[in-house]
């Protein structure tokens, strides 16, 4: 937690950032903002998020941040928001949990957001013989909140079906998820996870983990002891 707005107007004056939250009403350097806020910067990548300059300023309570008209966006270009909280007392927080891109496409329009694609993303067989799916997701930088994880599968003809998932999985946040299922037959198959939000946009993610299944897994041999 920092409070970097009392340095500015400590040492430069009222600032643009002190104005907009509401030091210069005390007529003192003082933080009014009793209830706290939510504090909205931007950057053009992750990497490069301006937290010197302060976008706008809402209400904790607020369930969504609207910019102001003057705030413009270039044709073709993305943006990465970062809101921060600050407290009753004027303490800002140091994260990037709420976090999203903003993408305009050449038009200038806004485009569809995406969930992000999963990571780690792989299949393996257990001594059960059960199919275990097992992936990641971070909500950094998405454009689009999840809703579901749908896997696909080719259910051995080689091609993936696009067209019906195999099964749906709930989105719980960030976080490793995990989906079991009866091996098939014995053969090749092959797995794709994506995440969808509830438009039902999918990140268009292409990769794909394959398995050869067997009756069921050998036994791991467990070593009690060396003579």
């Amino acid at each position: 937690m920092e409070r970097g707005w009392l340095k500015e107007v400590l040492f430069a004056g009222q600032t643009a950032n002190g104005f907009k939250i509401g030091t210069a009403m005390s007529l003192g350097w003082f933080w009014m903002r009793v209830n706290g806020c939510r504090l909205v910067y931007r950057g053009e990548n992750m990497g490069a998020i301006d937290f010197d300059t302060v976008l706008t300023v809402t209400n904790p309570e607020t369930g969504e941040v609207r910019l102001r008209d003057f705030i413009s966006h270039e044709a073709g270009k993305d943006y990465f928001y970062v809101v921060r909280c600050a407290n009753r007392s004027g303490q800002i927080e140091r994260t990037l949990q709420a976090a999203v891109k903003v993408s305009i496409d050449l038009q200038g329009e806004l485009e569809a957001g995406k969930p992000n694609e999963v990571f780690g993303l792989a299949v393996k067989q257990g001594t059960d013989g059960q199919i275990e799916i097992v992936w990641g997701y971070s909500p950094i930088e998405q454009e689009s909140k999840p809703d579901v994880m749908r896997i696909y599968a080719d259910e051995g003809t080689g091609e993936i079906n696009e067209q019906e998932p195999m099964a749906v999985v709930k989105y719980k946040g960030k976080r490793i998820y995990r989906h079991k299922s009866t091996a098939p037959s014995n053969g090749r198959y092959r797995f794709a996870v994506r995440a969808a939000d509830s438009e039902g946009n999918e990140e268009g993610t292409t990769k794909i983990v394959e398995i050869e299944t067997a009756e069921k897994a050998v036994q791991a041999i467990e070593i009690v002891g060396v003579i």
